[in-house]
């Protein structure tokens, strides 16, 4: 796994302009870069990294406009689909005679086989993932039937796969290379899901949604973790399975049900007593809010796990 990053920062004024379009065209796609005239209004800060052949880049730069033209479109170069998924402002994705207007948490699919135009007239603040086509194993047809159509976090494939890419994008730097090898099966399969659901081959869907039940059980656990209510029978119920079907899914990817919730649960308020300036909020409180029922079992449980108490972490991390 390798990571790259550019800012026009480190590049002189006058050259930044057709800096970053060297960068966008060598090291993500070849493309046709519309940048504002005033090189003082070019500027922009990417960081890409390959996941095998996963490629996720995280982009935020001044407004601009993306063509991927006819005659770059037929170019030699490997054919392969990205998904944009929108962190914050707007965007719009064109490709096929559609539009799709992106908001916070949507994603959509371009292909680079055929022209496309991306609108960022506010600005770019975007994760996009590069997947080839072969690795896609759909026939072309569906492919086309998902490009350019706003998929938001309220559905039921593309909400989970949402999910899913943003923690994929945001926490990239703690993957080894054992970590992103394990990640790219789970990755491209869910890809598949969110295409599948486009189609209009139901066995297409029915097919991903077996192969990513896993994925989606854990996305499913991620987003209830802090509900004090999460429990195996809710999780099995969420996903039309048995109890016993569950665990057995959980066992072959090596996750107890309660570790993995325990863990989740004190990693994220290690996180949160970290915070430089401290909050108001009570540790009492905050193991509440993050589904732990008792104070008392919530600081033993965190001095297990980091051999000091929740409020002894607290000091020591606003002291260094």
């Amino acid at each position: 796994m390798t990571t790259t990053t550019w800012r026009t920062a480190t590049v002189p004024l006058e050259d930044r302009a057709e800096a970053l379009r060297q960068t966008i065209r060598r090291q993500v796609v070849p493309v046709d870069l519309v940048l504002p005239r005033e090189p003082e209004c070019v500027y922009a800060d990417v960081t890409i990294t390959d996941i095998g052949d996963l490629q996720v880049s995280s982009v935020r730069a001044n407004p601009a406009t993306v063509h991927r033209t006819a005659k770059l479109a037929r170019a030699d170069d490997e054919p392969v689909v990205f998904i944009s998924l929108q962190v914050s402002g707007e965007s719009t994705v064109v490709q096929d005679g559609r539009g799709a207007v992106l908001r916070p948490g949507d994603i959509a699919f371009y292909d680079t086989r055929r022209p496309y135009t991306l609108l960022f007239d506010r600005g770019v603040d975007m994760h996009f993932f590069r997947v080839p086509v072969r690795d896609i194993a759909l026939p072309d047809e569906v492919i086309g039937q998902a490009v350019a159509r706003r998929l938001g976090p309220e559905g039921a494939v593309s909400g989970m796969a949402t999910g899913y890419l943003t923690r994929l994008a945001e926490h990239r730097e703690q993957f080894d290379a054992t970590a992103a090898h394990l990640l790219a099966a789970p990755s491209m399969e869910l890809i598949r899901a969110v295409l599948s659901a486009q189609s209009d081959r139901p066995w297409l869907m029915a097919g991903a949604l077996h192969e990513t039940l896993a994925v989606r059980i854990l996305e499913h656990m991620r987003a209830h973790v802090a509900d004090p209510d999460l429990s195996p029978a809710s999780v099995a119920r969420a996903h039309h399975i048995s109890v016993r079907h569950l665990y057995a899914i959980l066992a072959r990817n090596g996750i107890g049900f309660g570790d993995w919730v325990r863990a989740e649960r004190l990693d994220a308020c290690r996180r949160e007593l970290s915070r430089v300036p401290p909050t108001t909020e009570t540790i009492a409180a905050l193991a509440r809010r993050w589904g732990f029922k008792s104070p008392s079992h919530f600081s033993r449980a965190f001095k297990a796990a980091y051999g000091m108490s929740p409020q002894a972490w607290r000091e020591l991390r606003h002291l260094s």
